[in-house]
């Protein structure tokens, strides 16, 4: 912030009155996004608190190995690619739970951490920009998620167990 002010003084830029002319500018911006953002919220939590995450979870829970795969790691890798504050939300009860340390919350943690929340970032910054056609980026997007988990799943088996 200093170095701005500085800046701005040494050459003689009137910096307050930039900096208002530039949150002037934001509610245009502001005023397109939030028709977006207020979708993807919506959207984000009608699959949530729909209870299709549980019927996915009792459908797979019998084919996954538990030694290699915990079932309880799977409801935090379909809500990953959704929504950042639920994934963390539901790291957080993982921790809670079974503690960092532990393998669940080793891979958690790893899982977390090398996948983003795609459908977000996608409905957000591609909406806000007015890109419709998104098939190919939220493909490669979600195949770059699912890589990711596998790796996760995979690296965490052969270091911490």
């Amino acid at each position: 912030m200093l170095f701005i002010i500085f800046y701005g003084i040494i050459n003689k830029v009137d910096v307050y009155d930039t900096f208002i002319e530039g949150v002037k500018e934001s509610f245009s911006m502001i005023y397109n996004l939030f028709p977006t953002f207020i979708g993807m919220i919506l959207a984000i939590n009608l699959f949530t608190t729909s209870g299709f995450l549980d019927f996915i979870f009792n459908f797979v829970k019998p084919i996954l190995n538990e030694d290699i795969i915990p079932a309880e790691i799977l409801p935090l890798a379909i809500i990953r690619p959704i929504s950042g504050s639920a994934s963390l939300a539901y790291l957080n009860n993982l921790f809670t739970t079974y503690g960092p340390d532990s393998f669940i919350g080793l891979l958690g943690s790893v899982i977390q951490g090398c996948t983003d929340t795609t459908l977000y970032v996608i409905g957000l910054y591609f909406g806000s920009i007015g890109i419709k056609k998104i098939r190919y980026s939220l493909f490669a997007s979600l195949f770059a998620d699912l890589i990711g988990i596998i790796a996760s799943i995979i690296l965490v088996n052969m270091l911490f167990k």
